[in-house]
């Protein structure tokens, strides 16, 4: 850990990527990515209800869709010599990053995800590739920037042996394309999107979320060098800590490097924090917390050129 936090009673606990008070007090799994965020170019990423555009590249009869994991909506069955994609558009200098969970059958038989830039006529560009290791659950990424003359981004993941499939994710992180990362971000729908620790209460009323003794984030996709500002229209009505943070975390949620700005009693402050991905990044995570009440009228999330 890069940073030390303003209250020694505050650690983060980088099991599970959020924050704990006195190691137990805010505690919280691993957030989902992937099919719910709309920042996601991948129409089903996640797999919900279906198949979308998601394409088979081998026998249809390889590619099956499994409704009933306990832990997403969907997963892609892909039974041996298995082959499924996706295109989308896309554009010269885009740089994209594309993120699955999977699981193979055998950790001898090749299973690798390619992403990779098209021309007009489909023909490949450029492409990186993969491989998918071992048989436990692995979040898989590859990124990419876009060379001249692309049209198009691809998305494909091939199996030897057999391969379960789940919350594929493509975000494009070039400038300019995606102003805003942050869904709801003025909690004009309530808590949609946003994940509320497990301790103390978090509710949203009239496009106003309330965090009591708890917090909540919001984590997406990301790679090294990635520079994001988060601000927050937020204030405290007591005198205990409260922080929005944002930080960097491994393929395994582990957190690399963060940094928070305090939250203050005063309203119209707009608290905010600028950090650039280390090594290893694969997401970043938005968070607001407090130790007492916190109000938060909305929160951004953003490169700070946009």
């Amino acid at each position: 850990m890069t940073l030390i936090l303003k209250k020694a009673a505050l650690i983060i606990a980088v099991s599970t990527g959020l924050i704990a008070c006195n190691s137990a007090q805010i505690t919280g799994g691993p957030l989902e990515i992937g099919a719910a965020q709309s920042n996601n170019l991948l129409d089903h990423g996640g797999f919900e209800r279906g198949f979308g555009d998601w394409r088979a590249c081998s026998d249809p009869q390889l590619v099956s869709l499994q409704t009933n994991d306990t832990r997403t909506e969907g997963s892609a069955i892909l039974e041996a010599r298995g082959c499924l994609y996706q295109t989308v558009p896309a554009q010269a200098n885009d740089n994209m990053i594309v993120n699955c969970n999977a699981t193979k059958s055998n950790r001898d038989d090749w299973t690798s995800l390619t992403f990779g830039y098209l021309d007009a006529n489909y023909k490949p560009l450029d492409t990186v590739e993969e491989q998918i290791m071992g048989t436990a659950a692995t979040n898989v990424t590859a990124s990419l920037r876009a060379p001249a003359d692309t049209a198009y981004a691809e998305v494909l993941i091939y199996t030897e042996s057999g391969a379960v499939i789940e919350d594929c994710e493509l975000i494009n992180t070039q400038r300019g394309v995606s102003s805003e990362l942050l869904i709801n971000s003025h909690f004009e729908e309530e808590l949609t999107a946003w994940q509320a620790c497990s301790q103390g209460t978090v509710t949203a009323d009239n496009a106003i979320a309330t965090v009591t003794n708890s917090c909540i984030s919001q984590k997406f996709t990301a790679s090294e060098g990635l520079e994001l500002q988060l601000t927050c229209d937020s204030y405290k009505t007591g005198t205990e800590h409260a922080a929005v943070v944002l930080g960097y975390l491994d393929d395994s949620f582990q957190g690399i490097e963060l940094t928070e700005a305090p939250i203050s009693t005063v309203e119209g402050l707009f608290p905010s924090v600028t950090l650039t991905a280390p090594a290893d990044t694969v997401y970043v995570e938005a968070m607001v917390y407090g130790l007492g009440q916190v109000d938060i009228n909305s929160c951004s999330l953003n490169s700070p050129l946009n």
